[in-house]
């Protein structure tokens, strides 16, 4: 399985990262704040950009850069 990381937290990163993991990859998305960080990775939401919207399991989150990037197969910025 695809690995892609989203260097954006926000509306459009968080889009992107949905439609990746549609698309069958597992996305690790880089937030710069970590109180998003702990929304993707418990609750499955980006509740400051869209609250509504359920992310799948395949969606994690962190605020190390070098996290995000590593192991990565394809790298998305926002």
């Amino acid at each position: 399985m695809a690995r892609a990381a989203v260097c954006s937290a926000g509306s459009w990163g968080t889009a992107v990262a949905k439609i990746l993991t549609d698309a069958g990859a597992d996305v690790i998305v880089h937030a710069r704040r970590p109180e998003i960080v702990d929304a993707i990775n418990t609750g499955h939401r980006n509740l400051a950009y869209w609250p509504d919207v359920e992310l799948p399991s395949s969606v994690a989150a962190t605020t190390e850069p070098a996290a995000a990037l590593d192991g990565a197969d394809y790298l998305v910025q926002g």
